[in-house]
């Protein structure tokens, strides 16, 4: 999957992630939002790529590093998924959050708006 993944975007960011390249649904995003997902998803040119099993792993790893640095108790198991989702399904993660995701997926490539 080559694209850019938003973290909760705004209409502007995902916008500019448009122009970029591919862009792909976060697996975070809740379904119940859309009355038929895959219908909307398709009709914004939007990709959805479900997280992979190798990448659940490593979100698992980090997270549990982080848990063992006694990281602050703010980060949740979807920042962890999204991070490692973009960073071995994606080119690039397009968030308002860098350094969280530049400090714990350092191969990842972080744009910000």
């Amino acid at each position: 999957m080559n694209g850019f993944m938003p973290c909760s975007p705004d209409r502007q960011t995902a916008s500019t992630a448009v122009q970029l390249g591919i862009l792909a649904v976060r697996p975070a995003l809740k379904p119940s939002l859309f009355h038929n997902l895959l219908d909307f998803l398709a009709d914004c040119q939007i990709d959805h790529d479900p997280i992979n099993l190798p990448s659940a792993v490593e979100a698992a790893r980090i997270m549990r590093e982080y848990a063992r640095n006694k990281g602050p108790r703010e980060r949740v198991a979807p920042d962890f998924l999204i991070g490692a989702h973009a960073s071995q399904q994606a080119d690039a993660l397009l968030t308002t959050d860098a350094g969280f995701f530049r400090h714990y997926f350092q191969k990842l490539n972080v744009v910000t708006p």
